[in-house]
Protein backbone atom coordinates (compact mmCIF):
# COMPACT_ATOMS: atom_id res chain seq x y z
CA UNK A 1 0.00 0.00 0.00
CA UNK A 2 1.45 3.35 -1.04
CA UNK A 3 1.20 6.62 0.86
CA UNK A 4 -0.63 7.99 -2.17
CA UNK A 5 -3.36 5.35 -1.75
CA UNK A 6 -3.73 6.26 1.92
CA UNK A 7 -3.96 9.98 1.18
CA UNK A 8 -6.58 9.41 -1.50
CA UNK A 9 -8.58 7.22 0.87
CA UNK A 10 -8.38 9.57 3.85
CA UNK A 11 -9.50 12.47 1.64
CA UNK A 12 -12.87 10.72 1.23
CA UNK A 13 -13.42 11.32 4.95
CA UNK A 14 -11.53 14.53 5.78
CA UNK A 15 -9.09 17.08 4.43
CA UNK A 16 -5.53 16.96 5.67
CA UNK A 17 -4.11 14.57 8.19
CA UNK A 18 -1.00 12.43 8.51
CA UNK A 19 -1.01 8.63 8.31
CA UNK A 20 1.35 6.06 9.79
CA UNK A 21 1.16 2.28 10.11
CA UNK A 22 -0.71 1.05 13.17
CA UNK A 23 -0.25 -2.31 14.86
CA UNK A 24 1.28 -5.58 13.68
CA UNK A 25 -1.75 -7.20 12.03
CA UNK A 26 -1.13 -9.79 9.33
CA UNK A 27 -4.29 -9.18 7.27
CA UNK A 28 -5.62 -5.63 6.72
CA UNK A 29 -3.63 -2.49 5.94
CA UNK A 30 -4.27 -0.39 9.04
CA UNK A 31 -3.05 3.16 9.65
CA UNK A 32 -3.39 5.76 12.36
CA UNK A 33 -4.77 8.96 10.86
CA UNK A 34 -3.89 12.10 12.81
CA UNK A 35 -5.76 15.27 11.91
CA UNK A 36 -5.26 18.36 14.08
CA UNK A 37 -4.60 16.21 17.13
CA UNK A 38 -7.67 14.04 16.60
CA UNK A 39 -7.01 10.38 15.87
CA UNK A 40 -8.77 7.92 13.59
CA UNK A 41 -8.02 4.41 12.30
CA UNK A 42 -7.93 4.18 8.50
CA UNK A 43 -8.21 0.63 7.21
CA UNK A 44 -8.23 -1.11 3.84
CA UNK A 45 -10.02 -4.45 3.96
CA UNK A 46 -7.97 -7.36 2.61
CA UNK A 47 -10.28 -8.76 -0.04
CA UNK A 48 -8.05 -11.70 -0.84
CA UNK A 49 -8.82 -12.94 2.67
CA UNK A 50 -12.36 -11.51 2.97
CA UNK A 51 -13.83 -12.37 -0.41
CA UNK A 52 -17.08 -10.45 0.26
CA UNK A 53 -16.10 -7.18 1.92
CA UNK A 54 -19.64 -5.87 1.59
CA UNK A 55 -20.84 -8.82 3.69
CA UNK A 56 -18.19 -7.95 6.27
CA UNK A 57 -19.52 -4.41 6.50
CA UNK A 58 -23.19 -5.45 6.67
CA UNK A 59 -22.50 -7.85 9.52
CA UNK A 60 -20.23 -5.36 11.28
CA UNK A 61 -23.07 -2.82 11.33
CA UNK A 62 -25.43 -5.40 12.86
CA UNK A 63 -22.88 -6.42 15.45
CA UNK A 64 -22.12 -2.86 16.54
CA UNK A 65 -25.82 -2.02 16.81
CA UNK A 66 -26.39 -4.94 19.17
CA UNK A 67 -23.11 -4.47 21.06
CA UNK A 68 -24.28 -0.96 21.94
CA UNK A 69 -26.98 -2.53 24.11
CA UNK A 70 -24.42 -3.18 26.85
CA UNK A 71 -22.63 -0.58 28.96
CA UNK A 72 -19.73 -2.61 30.33
CA UNK A 73 -17.38 -1.86 27.41
CA UNK A 74 -17.01 1.07 25.04
CA UNK A 75 -18.14 0.39 21.48
CA UNK A 76 -15.92 1.31 18.51
CA UNK A 77 -17.68 3.59 16.01
CA UNK A 78 -17.40 3.77 12.23
CA UNK A 79 -16.96 7.30 10.90
CA UNK A 80 -19.17 8.36 7.95
CA UNK A 81 -17.34 9.60 4.87
CA UNK A 82 -18.07 12.99 3.29
CA UNK A 83 -20.79 11.17 1.32
CA UNK A 84 -22.30 9.71 4.49
CA UNK A 85 -21.07 6.17 3.88
CA UNK A 86 -19.20 4.03 6.44
CA UNK A 87 -17.11 2.42 3.68
CA UNK A 88 -15.77 3.69 0.36
CA UNK A 89 -14.40 1.77 -2.59
CA UNK A 90 -11.30 3.44 -4.01
CA UNK A 91 -9.39 1.97 -6.93
CA UNK A 92 -10.89 -1.44 -6.28
CA UNK A 93 -10.24 -1.52 -2.52
CA UNK A 94 -12.77 -1.09 0.27
CA UNK A 95 -11.75 1.45 2.90
CA UNK A 96 -13.29 2.42 6.24
CA UNK A 97 -12.47 4.74 9.12
CA UNK A 98 -12.94 3.96 12.80
CA UNK A 99 -12.99 6.56 15.53
CA UNK A 100 -9.92 6.02 17.69
CA UNK A 101 -10.81 4.84 21.20
CA UNK A 102 -9.05 7.45 23.32
CA UNK A 103 -7.34 7.02 26.69
CA UNK A 104 -6.60 3.35 26.07
CA UNK A 105 -3.60 1.21 25.35
CA UNK A 106 -2.80 -2.23 24.01
CA UNK A 107 -1.23 -4.60 26.51
CA UNK A 108 1.24 -7.01 24.94
CA UNK A 109 2.68 -9.01 26.44
CA UNK A 110 0.20 -9.54 29.25
CA UNK A 111 2.06 -8.39 32.34
CA UNK A 112 0.10 -9.86 35.26
CA UNK A 113 -2.73 -12.27 35.95
CA UNK A 114 -5.30 -9.51 36.52
CA UNK A 115 -4.87 -8.54 32.87
CA UNK A 116 -5.28 -12.14 31.74
CA UNK A 117 -8.46 -12.56 33.77
CA UNK A 118 -9.86 -9.24 32.54
CA UNK A 119 -9.12 -10.24 28.94
CA UNK A 120 -10.84 -13.61 29.35
CA UNK A 121 -13.87 -12.03 31.02
CA UNK A 122 -14.20 -9.53 28.17
CA UNK A 123 -14.27 -12.20 25.47
CA UNK A 124 -16.54 -14.45 27.54
CA UNK A 125 -18.95 -11.57 28.12
CA UNK A 126 -18.91 -10.78 24.39
CA UNK A 127 -20.00 -14.33 23.59
CA UNK A 128 -22.79 -14.26 26.16
CA UNK A 129 -24.13 -10.86 25.13
CA UNK A 130 -24.00 -11.47 21.39
CA UNK A 131 -25.71 -14.86 21.68
CA UNK A 132 -29.09 -13.11 21.76
CA UNK A 133 -28.56 -10.85 18.75
CA UNK A 134 -31.78 -10.88 16.67
CA UNK A 135 -31.94 -11.70 12.99
CA UNK A 136 -30.40 -14.30 10.73
CA UNK A 137 -27.22 -16.08 11.84
CA UNK A 138 -24.02 -14.50 10.63
CA UNK A 139 -22.47 -15.93 7.48
CA UNK A 140 -18.82 -16.95 7.59
CA UNK A 141 -16.73 -14.09 6.21
CA UNK A 142 -13.84 -16.51 5.55
CA UNK A 143 -14.52 -20.00 4.22
CA UNK A 144 -13.59 -22.64 6.78
CA UNK A 145 -12.33 -20.09 9.28
CA UNK A 146 -11.00 -21.61 12.55
CA UNK A 147 -12.14 -25.06 11.36
CA UNK A 148 -9.21 -27.42 11.68
CA UNK A 149 -10.70 -29.96 9.27
CA UNK A 150 -10.81 -27.35 6.52
CA UNK A 151 -7.17 -26.36 7.04
CA UNK A 152 -6.07 -29.98 7.19
CA UNK A 153 -7.61 -30.52 3.75
CA UNK A 154 -5.56 -27.60 2.40
CA UNK A 155 -2.43 -28.78 4.19
CA UNK A 156 -2.73 -32.28 2.76
CA UNK A 157 -2.32 -30.81 -0.74
CA UNK A 158 1.17 -29.49 0.09
CA UNK A 159 2.22 -31.77 2.96
CA UNK A 160 4.84 -33.57 0.86
CA UNK A 161 6.96 -30.42 0.99
CA UNK A 162 6.55 -29.91 4.74
CA UNK A 163 9.15 -30.86 7.38
CA UNK A 164 8.59 -34.46 8.47
CA UNK A 165 8.52 -33.72 12.19
CA UNK A 166 5.73 -31.18 11.69
CA UNK A 167 3.73 -33.59 9.53
CA UNK A 168 4.02 -36.20 12.30
CA UNK A 169 2.84 -33.71 14.94
CA UNK A 170 -0.14 -32.66 12.83
CA UNK A 171 -1.17 -36.22 12.02
CA UNK A 172 -1.01 -37.25 15.66
CA UNK A 173 -3.62 -34.65 16.66
CA UNK A 174 -6.07 -34.72 13.76
CA UNK A 175 -8.85 -35.96 16.06
CA UNK A 176 -9.08 -32.46 17.55
CA UNK A 177 -10.92 -31.43 14.39
CA UNK A 178 -13.94 -33.55 15.35
CA UNK A 179 -13.77 -32.65 19.04
CA UNK A 180 -14.33 -28.95 18.32
CA UNK A 181 -16.43 -29.00 15.16
CA UNK A 182 -19.78 -28.11 16.77
CA UNK A 183 -21.01 -24.52 16.41
CA UNK A 184 -22.65 -23.64 19.70
CA UNK A 185 -21.91 -19.95 20.37
CA UNK A 186 -21.55 -16.55 18.74
CA UNK A 187 -17.80 -15.97 18.85
CA UNK A 188 -15.45 -13.03 18.32
CA UNK A 189 -13.18 -15.16 16.15
CA UNK A 190 -9.89 -13.34 16.75
CA UNK A 191 -9.18 -13.37 20.49
CA UNK A 192 -5.65 -12.09 20.47
CA UNK A 193 -4.67 -9.92 23.42
CA UNK A 194 -4.00 -7.01 21.07
CA UNK A 195 -7.67 -6.97 20.04
CA UNK A 196 -8.47 -5.58 23.47
CA UNK A 197 -7.96 -2.00 24.60
CA UNK A 198 -7.09 -1.52 28.28
CA UNK A 199 -7.32 1.56 30.46
CA UNK A 200 -4.11 3.62 30.80
CA UNK A 201 -3.15 1.70 33.96
CA UNK A 202 -3.52 -1.59 32.09
CA UNK A 203 -5.80 -3.17 34.67
CA UNK A 204 -9.24 -3.15 33.02
CA UNK A 205 -10.45 -3.84 29.50
CA UNK A 206 -12.12 -0.76 28.05
CA UNK A 207 -13.09 -2.00 24.58
CA UNK A 208 -12.99 -4.95 22.21
CA UNK A 209 -12.01 -4.34 18.58
CA UNK A 210 -11.73 -6.17 15.24
CA UNK A 211 -15.08 -7.85 14.59
CA UNK A 212 -14.57 -8.98 10.98
CA UNK A 213 -14.40 -12.68 11.89
CA UNK A 214 -17.35 -12.71 14.32
CA UNK A 215 -19.60 -15.68 13.57
CA UNK A 216 -21.21 -18.80 14.97
CA UNK A 217 -18.56 -21.24 16.12
CA UNK A 218 -17.46 -23.39 19.02
CA UNK A 219 -17.21 -21.33 22.23
CA UNK A 220 -13.79 -22.83 22.97
CA UNK A 221 -12.22 -21.48 19.76
CA UNK A 222 -12.19 -18.04 21.39
CA UNK A 223 -10.95 -19.36 24.72
CA UNK A 224 -8.20 -21.41 23.11
CA UNK A 225 -7.09 -18.46 20.99
CA UNK A 226 -6.87 -16.21 24.04
CA UNK A 227 -4.77 -18.71 26.02
CA UNK A 228 -2.55 -19.27 22.99
CA UNK A 229 -2.14 -15.50 22.60
CA UNK A 230 -1.28 -14.98 26.27
CA UNK A 231 1.24 -17.83 26.22
CA UNK A 232 2.73 -16.66 22.92
CA UNK A 233 3.13 -13.08 24.14
CA UNK A 234 4.85 -14.27 27.33
CA UNK A 235 6.94 -16.93 25.59
CA UNK A 236 5.83 -19.83 27.79
CA UNK A 237 2.90 -21.65 29.40
CA UNK A 238 2.39 -20.37 32.94
CA UNK A 239 -0.26 -22.01 35.10
CA UNK A 240 -1.27 -18.88 37.01
CA UNK A 241 -1.97 -17.06 33.74
CA UNK A 242 -3.80 -20.08 32.32
CA UNK A 243 -5.91 -20.36 35.48
CA UNK A 244 -6.75 -16.65 35.25
CA UNK A 245 -8.01 -17.17 31.69
CA UNK A 246 -10.19 -20.08 32.83
CA UNK A 247 -11.53 -18.03 35.75
CA UNK A 248 -12.38 -15.00 33.63
CA UNK A 249 -13.93 -16.85 30.68
CA UNK A 250 -15.89 -19.46 32.62
CA UNK A 251 -17.26 -16.76 34.88
CA UNK A 252 -19.06 -15.29 31.84
CA UNK A 253 -19.70 -18.22 29.49
CA UNK A 254 -21.89 -21.01 30.85
CA UNK A 255 -20.84 -23.44 28.09
CA UNK A 256 -17.28 -23.58 29.40
CA UNK A 257 -16.10 -26.87 30.90
CA UNK A 258 -12.72 -28.10 32.22
CA UNK A 259 -12.01 -30.71 29.53
CA UNK A 260 -12.48 -28.32 26.63
CA UNK A 261 -10.58 -25.57 28.47
CA UNK A 262 -7.59 -27.94 28.47
CA UNK A 263 -7.83 -29.10 24.85
CA UNK A 264 -8.82 -25.80 23.20
CA UNK A 265 -5.42 -24.07 23.35
CA UNK A 266 -3.82 -27.08 21.65
CA UNK A 267 -6.57 -27.06 19.01
CA UNK A 268 -5.99 -23.38 18.18
CA UNK A 269 -2.19 -23.56 18.21
CA UNK A 270 -2.28 -26.61 15.94
CA UNK A 271 -4.79 -24.97 13.63
CA UNK A 272 -2.68 -21.80 13.34
CA UNK A 273 0.50 -23.78 12.85
CA UNK A 274 -1.16 -25.64 9.99
CA UNK A 275 -2.38 -22.37 8.47
CA UNK A 276 1.01 -20.63 8.64
CA UNK A 277 2.83 -23.68 7.30
CA UNK A 278 0.37 -24.16 4.46
CA UNK A 279 0.59 -20.49 3.50
CA UNK A 280 4.38 -20.69 3.50
CA UNK A 281 4.30 -23.72 1.21
CA UNK A 282 1.76 -22.02 -1.08
CA UNK A 283 3.85 -18.88 -1.47
CA UNK A 284 2.54 -16.55 1.28
CA UNK A 285 -0.83 -15.84 -0.32
CA UNK A 286 -2.81 -15.27 2.88
CA UNK A 287 -0.73 -13.76 5.68
CA UNK A 288 1.28 -10.63 4.91
CA UNK A 289 5.07 -11.08 5.11
CA UNK A 290 8.05 -8.82 4.56
CA UNK A 291 10.08 -11.72 3.19
CA UNK A 292 9.54 -15.38 2.39
CA UNK A 293 10.19 -17.58 5.40
CA UNK A 294 8.30 -15.50 7.96
CA UNK A 295 5.25 -17.75 7.78
CA UNK A 296 7.46 -20.79 8.35
CA UNK A 297 8.87 -19.09 11.43
CA UNK A 298 5.34 -18.31 12.64
CA UNK A 299 4.37 -21.94 12.06
CA UNK A 300 7.30 -23.17 14.17
CA UNK A 301 6.25 -20.82 16.99
CA UNK A 302 2.74 -22.26 17.01
CA UNK A 303 3.94 -25.86 16.85
CA UNK A 304 6.31 -25.15 19.74
CA UNK A 305 3.25 -23.97 21.68
CA UNK A 306 1.49 -27.22 20.73
CA UNK A 307 4.30 -29.19 22.28
CA UNK A 308 4.16 -27.02 25.40
CA UNK A 309 0.40 -27.52 25.78
CA UNK A 310 0.89 -31.28 25.40
CA UNK A 311 3.64 -31.26 28.02
CA UNK A 312 1.51 -29.27 30.49
CA UNK A 313 -1.78 -31.02 29.80
CA UNK A 314 -2.13 -32.71 33.21
CA UNK A 315 -1.21 -29.54 35.09
CA UNK A 316 -3.66 -27.54 33.01
CA UNK A 317 -6.41 -30.03 33.83
CA UNK A 318 -5.76 -29.72 37.55
CA UNK A 319 -5.79 -25.94 37.29
CA UNK A 320 -9.03 -25.96 35.28
CA UNK A 321 -10.72 -28.33 37.72
CA UNK A 322 -9.74 -26.10 40.63
CA UNK A 323 -11.08 -22.96 38.94
CA UNK A 324 -14.41 -24.60 38.13
CA UNK A 325 -14.76 -25.88 41.67
CA UNK A 326 -14.21 -22.32 42.94
CA UNK A 327 -16.90 -21.01 40.57
CA UNK A 328 -19.54 -23.36 41.95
Amino acid sequence: MSSLDAREASARWMDGGVCRRLGEGHIHDTLLLDRAGEHFVLQAVNEFVFKDADLVMRQTRRLINHWRNQSRYRVPALVPSKQGRDAERIQGRLWRVWRFVSDTRVVEPVGHIRQAQAAAAAFGFFQSHMQNMPGEPFQDTITGFLQLAHYLDEFDQVAKAAPRDLVTLVNHHRALAEQFEQRNAFIHGDCKVNNLLFDPAGDQVVALIDFDTAMMGHWAWDFGDLVRSVCHSRGQVEMDFYAACVRGFAGEQSLANPAECVAAPLYVALMLGVRFLTDHLQGDRYFRVDEHGENLQRAHQQFDLCRAFIQHRDTMRRAADTEFEDLL
